[in-house]
């Protein structure tokens, strides 16, 4: 989630409206019990997490696709992989520091690693605030996968569009 949360800092533009309409989220049960993705009002996102053990290590792999007309199929716009604990750890300084802060200000999200197990939240996260000025004004899909270096951990996917 933080890896697109990055990508998303760079992205200030105040003129931008963010209209979510998909967002799912699969979880491999011998890591977490469950995760639940709530979209709010369109326009905030909520999740809970129930970590069953502790995550020495998180990788993070972020796709970012838009499309321009309905049929047409995504492309991809952004790519990136960030391993978790660094982000963390590197959140509290530099350009993702005031992203981060309103994470944070919603959250219960942890501030160093390893991870241990328990409920994680982030309610009622918007990100709307942080928008390119270059992103298109159309549809578009992000895909994040969290996983550690054996195992699958969350795939979260969210559909969206921008708008003026």
């Amino acid at each position: 989630f933080e890896n697109i949360l990055i990508f998303i800092y760079f992205l200030q533009h105040k003129n931008l409206k963010l209209h979510w309409d998909f967002f799912d989220c699969k979880v491999n049960t011998d890591i977490a019990a469950y995760c639940k993705c709530h979209i709010v009002a369109h326009s905030v996102l909520s999740v809970e997490i129930k970590l069953l053990k502790e995550l020495a290590s998180i990788q993070i792999h972020t796709v970012v696709s838009t499309k321009q007309k309905l049929n047409a199929p995504y492309r991809t716009l952004f790519e990136n992989s960030v391993e978790g604990c660094r982000v963390i750890a590197d959140a509290q300084r530099g350009i993702v520091r005031n992203f981060y802060k309103t994470i944070v200000k919603s959250s219960n999200q942890p501030r160093k690693c390893p991870v241990g197990p328990g409920l994680y939240y982030f309610y009622n996260t918007s990100v709307g605030d942080y928008l390119p000025d270059f992103l298109p004004k159309t549809e578009f899909k992000v895909q994040l996968d969290f996983f550690t270096p054996t195992e699958m951990g969350i795939n979260i996917t969210l559909v969206g569009r921008l708008f003026e």
